[in-house]
């Protein structure tokens, strides 16, 4: 295996050198050109609550620009524009049902509730924490921010970093955007976004349809999202902003497979069906005043959600939450240093009922679990950015967080528990640039997960805070126009590691232990005048238990299970505006274990994609149109599992599929 990873990144390699070599015929051109470069001081970015741009944060942050957006035609998803982000494993839909996300960043265990989510800075995770990626718009993005390390700012639930989606923002009055989309396993999508400004106002709102059938059988995904923003600035220094979302789907959802059934038929769905449906709405009110340089921010975000499903258990899970916050940022001289301080407190409230049913022919028949859960939680934070030189950039900051949570059982009492506590989170940081091609970063931060995100059926009393510090160090720069780099070394430590007690829906969860996770993430692009760019990204992460022990057995130096030893992602396309736009992109998986105990083991895999684009930008309507292929080889591969030998719990790749849309704009 090793070899032929050898091999493999050999070729890699020299592919890369030879569209170096390619692309750079174009060099004097661009050399020409250099002034135009965008620079990485010109990036700024709010993914870490105060805007700043990429140069002064101490992290390798990754924005994903509009030019890239467009360059993946035929996404159906948010997660499928984070493919490629080095340090992010995001895992491939089983069955092509995306109603819940997993991700591990830099070695992090494989979760749904691991990252925070937010839209133009509004958060859209579900109050129990869970992502639901067909939430985010998706048919208008200016950019995507990622940030890998724990937030001290977000506090809970950014564990794993934060992910930031900006929509655009038209100056035009009026802007009309409507696709249609249709491809294998019986997919179609609908979608319109309106997008505007004028005057005092701005507006977005982005409305889409999808029905699909999965990859194995009896499965389907059917979900309708609308997302608006609505902006109104009464003069220069004040501004209201309101933002609703709304997400409806109805479902089936795949069963796992075990290794015999995989290797008969991939595409089987043994077992009974698991028929699901939700409604998530959400509303937020943002007020933002300046006062010269110093701004005040008031923020009220409320959520209300639904979630009814059938996994061989019939249950019910209504939740609403709402979440006030004020911050005000104060920008500063000292000692002629210039100086950006951001101070706030977010109170949080978050009620979730959870019924289960016993079920007879297809009725309920006896309510056996019916909980109510309160959560609630109290924060504030500092962050402070200090620019000691034009180059040097000293950050920090601090979140301090107070939560309780009181869980009653009103079928049966054994059911209720409650506890409450505290953490701290801190954060330190510097950048240096040398100059456009070096900008050094190093960094310290730190998060935890209260026990509050524990699914609703897994009470847990005493449940410690899950905690995690990270330490990361990198370079980052443009050299020149065509090329830019990043390259980071990450260590995360995790402490009271939650572990849940067994398979049962009902089994709680313990403190376990420690976890450790280091490994090193590079990325590299090339853009030429000619035409032809390129972008790879490459991640190595060994994620370990460090002090572990489930029931007496002790799984120190065990590998994490479903998380990649390497990931590898290349794109390499051609634009030109008679011709159009072609890509080819490689993604590779390295292999992982599925089990603590490290005896299932899954093998790595590529898959290969490619897809054409073409803009009739003179027409008007403008037309483009596109094509788009996933796993064009038709890898029959697992993504990730459970269990053990003989006893296989797996959920394949997505197959083969292809894709053509095309898209109007007025």
């Amino acid at each position: 295996m090793k070899g032929i990873w050898n091999w493999t990144a050999k070729s890699l390699a020299l592919l890369f050198v030879a569209l170096f070599a390619v692309g750079a015929w174009n060099i004097p051109v661009c050399g020409a050109e250099a002034g135009k470069t965008t620079r990485l001081e010109d990036i700024h970015v709010g993914a870490a609550k105060m805007e700043t741009s990429v140069e002064k944060l101490p992290t390798n942050i990754t924005v994903i620009t509009r030019e890239e957006i467009e360059n993946a035609p035929g996404a159906t998803n948010v997660n499928e524009l984070l493919q490629r982000v080095p340090g992010l494993w995001v895992p491939q839909y089983q069955s092509g049902v995306a109603n819940d996300g997993q991700y591990s960043t830099r070695g992090s265990e494989v979760s749904t509730w691991g990252v925070r989510f937010l839209v133009n800075g509004i958060e859209f995770n579900k109050g129990n924490g869970y992502t639901v990626p067909p939430r985010m718009p998706l048919d208008d993005i200016e950019r995507i921010e990622i940030i890998k390390t724990p937030s001290a700012e977000y506090g809970d639930q950014a564990l794993g970093g934060v992910i930031n989606i900006v929509t655009r923002v038209s100056q035009k009055p009026i802007e009309v955007k409507a696709g249609v989309a249709f491809g294998t396993f019986d997919f179609q999508k609908y979608y319109t976004v309106l997008n505007g400004s004028k005057g005092k106002w701005e507006y977005f709102a982005d409305f889409s349809i999808s029905r699909s059938a999965g990859y194995q059988d009896d499965t389907y995904y059917e979900p309708n999202s609308i997302y608006t923003r609505v902006a109104y600035k009464p003069s220069d220094v004040t501004s209201f902003e309101f933002h609703g979302s709304h997400m409806d789907s109805q479902g089936q959802w795949p069963n796992t497979l075990t290794q015999a059934q995989f290797d008969d038929d991939p595409t089987q769905n043994p077992k009974t069906p698991q028929p699901f449906e939700n409604d998530y709405n959400l509303g937020a009110l943002v007020f933002k005043q300046q006062f010269g340089d110093d701004e005040l921010e008031v923020k009220f975000t409320g959520k209300d959600e639904w979630v009814k499903m059938n996994f061989g258990f019939d249950s019910d899970c209504s939740e609403w939450e709402i979440i006030p916050t004020v911050s005000y940022t104060l920008r500063h001289q000292i000692a002629g240093m210039h100086n950006s301080i951001l101070v706030g407190a977010e109170y949080r409230y978050h009620e979730m009922v959870t019924q289960r049913y016993t079920m007879s022919n297809g009725q309920r028949v006896n309510k056996y679990w019916d909980t109510l859960r309160k959560d609630t939680s109290w924060a504030g934070f500092i962050m402070d950015e200090l620019s000691v030189t034009d180059a040097l950039t000293v950050s920090f900051g601090a979140r301090y967080d107070s939560f309780e949570q009181d869980q009653t059982g009103r079928v049966n009492p054994a059911n209720s528990c409650g506890q409450s506590n505290t953490a701290i989170s801190p954060k330190f940081g510097v950048t240096y640039s040398f100059n456009d091609a070096v900008n050094l970063f190093a960094g310290y931060n730190s998060g935890f997960k209260s026990p509050a995100r524990v699914p609703a059926t897994s009470y847990s009393a005493g449940l410690e805070p899950e905690k995690v510090v990270s330490y990361e160090v990198g370079l980052r720069g443009r050299p020149t126009p065509w090329l830019k780099y990043s390259v980071a070394g990450f260590l995360s430590q995790y402490q009271d590691k939650w572990l849940k007690t067994g398979a049962g829906v009902n089994d709680p969860y313990i403190n376990a232990g420690e976890t450790e996770a280091k490994g090193i993430e590079l990325s590299l692009g090339l853009s030429f005048d000619n035409g032809i760019y390129s972008d790879l990204s490459y991640t190595y992460q060994e994620s370990k238990y460090k002090d572990f022990v489930e029931k007496g057995v002790r799984y120190d130096g065990n590998w994490i299970p479903n998380v990649p030893e390497q990931m590898l992602g290349l794109v390499v396309g051609y634009r030109n505006p008679v011709l159009g736009q072609v890509n080819v992109t490689a993604d590779y998986v390295g292999e992982r274990y599925f089990n603590q105990d490290n005896t299932l083991e899954g093998a790595d895999y590529w898959i290969v994609g490619a897809g054409y684009k073409k803009n009739f930008d003179e027409w008007y309507p403008g037309i483009s149109l596109y094509v788009s292929a996933k796993n064009l080889l038709d890898e029959k591969a697992v993504v990730y599992g459970s269990g053990s030998v003989g006893k296989e719990s797996l959920r394949p790749v997505y197959g083969r599929s292809v894709m053509a849309g095309v898209e109007f704009l007025f």
